[in-house]
């Protein structure tokens, strides 16, 4: 059970902390729910029910101790995309999706990759490179108690500098 202030990570819309635990009625029964403030998006509240966090892969933040393997995961040679964009965005998204900070580092730096690789990014590529980075700025801002900015301004120069070194 998450309390009060836990930062916490869901899998599709990102980090967020636990600002309430409370009991709501709905649909004629009362259930405990947990209202999340999502990072970088101060007026969105997720209700989430208690009994949900499981099926839903609501997880706690990762320990500030493991911020080094995200770095080091970001820096990895990237994994070539395949060329064909229905296939690419299959493997993107079943990454994007899993809420595991590392999948999720992977779709940044591969899709970091090919943008300077290819010189640009279809629409869809941007879509999903902006989604990568929105989630993985959330976690490493909420882990790392920093802003939103600060977090993607990391990421970039941890992905600046792996770039360099593989092109």
């Amino acid at each position: 059970m998450f309390k009060v202030g836990d930062a916490v990570i869901h899998p599709i819309r990102g980090a967020g902390v636990v600002v309430r635990v409370m009991e709501k009625k709905w649909r004629g029964s009362v259930d405990m729910y947990y209202q999340i403030e999502l990072m970088g998006q101060p007026d969105t509240k997720l209700m989430i029910p208690t009994d949900a966090v499981d099926s839903l892969g609501l997880r706690l933040a990762i320990a500030p101790s493991r911020l080094d393997r995200v770095w080091n995961v970001l820096q990895d040679e990237p994994e070539k995309l395949p060329s064909n964009h229905k296939k690419r965005y299959q493997v993107v998204d079943s990454k994007l999706h899993t809420g595991d900070i590392y999948q999720v580092a992977e779709v940044v730096r591969d899709m970091a990759w090919r943008q300077q690789e290819e010189g640009n990014l279809t629409t869809m590529g941007k879509r999903r490179y902006k989604e990568g980075m929105r989630i993985l700025a959330g976690e490493i801002a909420a882990v790392a108690d920093v802003e939103m900015g600060d977090a993607e301004a990391q990421i970039r120069s941890q992905l600046t500098e792996c770039l360099s070194v593989v092109m």
